[in-house]
């Protein structure tokens, strides 16, 4: 038999709780039964044990439950439509699904990321050079469908890192963290946002309660322009789990707070040795890099985007003129009466 998670506790819930728990529980019974019985057929799939699927059933449960602000109604119809999508998308075949691991291997190319151990709170730790993603070698090389599909891919993973660090350590582990560092940032990865805002609707309907942790590290200076952009695509509590940290002598004492220095790689201050690549914990490969076509591309739609912004702030600038204008008019003919 396969060693489980910590056996769930419905102890550490009070009594309300556990009669929204017990309630949600009963109700989807038989469609778990069933999505059981599905995954036990499936020709690929993940390591499979009825007893550790019935237990991290029973934390899926107490994930949605706390997403959906104990409400039974909500958190019922998100369970059985999220059974469902996971069925339809073979989501429980992704991770031995062969073509998909070269997918990912080939993404990996010009996505800059790793796996890279632990935080403090044993969470698997998720890195990844967002300001080095070549937007465009992206956009060419992939479709939507199949970023999509890497998504889920990448989410199904980490779950799994998960579970794994939770029989290691006898204690349970649901969420994981990710460091995104935006060095090298560009305007152009607007044009991602939609696929961005995909994704995340994935996260928050699929994988609640999933992400413990988001470090954002050296942000340019257009990630105002694009988190206002964003922002209110996450829901609150998401976003309390994002934390902001600007360039500067305090970054790796901020770094440190959340991850032991022999798990952060030594361009970020840490002392990783155990990688095959260290010291480039995270290397960047040829793939990734722009060629001269490349950056003459990326400097006009550069150039075209700065345009942009230019214009809409001279429109912004006329209309606060026009409104300004308006008011003064609308003064004066006060005094007048």
């Amino acid at each position: 038999m396969v060693v489980s998670s910590p056996l769930f506790d419905i102890n550490q819930l009070n009594i309300e709780q556990q009669k929204k728990f017990d309630t949600v529980y009963n109700e989807l019974k038989s469609k778990h039964t069933s999505y059981l019985q599905y995954k036990f057929n499936l020709p690929l799939k993940t390591q499979f044990d009825s007893e550790q699927e019935e237990n991290e059933w029973r934390y899926e449960l107490y994930r949605f439950l706390r997403a959906r602000k104990w409400n039974v109604t909500h958190t019922i119809k998100s369970l059985v439509e999220m059974i469902q999508w996971r069925i339809d998308n073979n989501v429980d075949s992704i991770l031995e699904h062969a073509p998909m691991s070269s997918r990912m291997e080939l993404l990996g190319k010009v996505v800059p990321n790793a796996q890279h151990g632990y935080t403090k709170a044993h969470r698997p730790l998720y890195i990844e050079k967002s300001g080095l993603i070549h937007v465009n070698k992206i956009l060419k090389m992939f479709t939507s469908e199949d970023l999509v599909q890497c998504h889920i891919y990448w989410l199904e993973y980490y779950c799994q890192l998960a579970r794994e660090r939770s029989r290691q350590l006898g204690k349970h582990v649901e969420t994981f963290a990710m460091i995104s560092d935006l060095h090298g940032c560009k305007l152009n990865l607007r044009k991602v946002l939609p696929l961005f805002k995909q994704s995340l609707y994935i996260d928050e309907n699929y994988y609640p309660e999933r992400l413990g942790q988001m470090l954002i590290i050296n942000p340019p200076a257009i990630f105002p322009t694009l988190w206002n952009l964003v922002k209110h695509w996450f829901d609150p509590v998401t976003k309390t789990k994002i934390i902001v940290i600007k360039k500067g002598p305090g970054t790796l004492t901020l770094l440190l707070q959340h991850i032991d220095s022999d798990q952060l790689p030594r361009e970020y201050g840490g002392t990783c040795n155990s990688c095959s690549t260290a010291p480039n914990c995270i290397p960047v490969y040829d793939w990734g890099k722009d060629t001269a076509d490349d950056k003459q591309e990326e400097q006009e739609e550069q150039e075209g985007l700065e345009g942009q912004e230019e214009q809409k702030g001279l429109e912004g600038q006329e209309e606060q003129k026009g409104l300004e204008g308006q008011e003064e008019q609308e003064e004066h003919k006060e005094q007048n009466e």
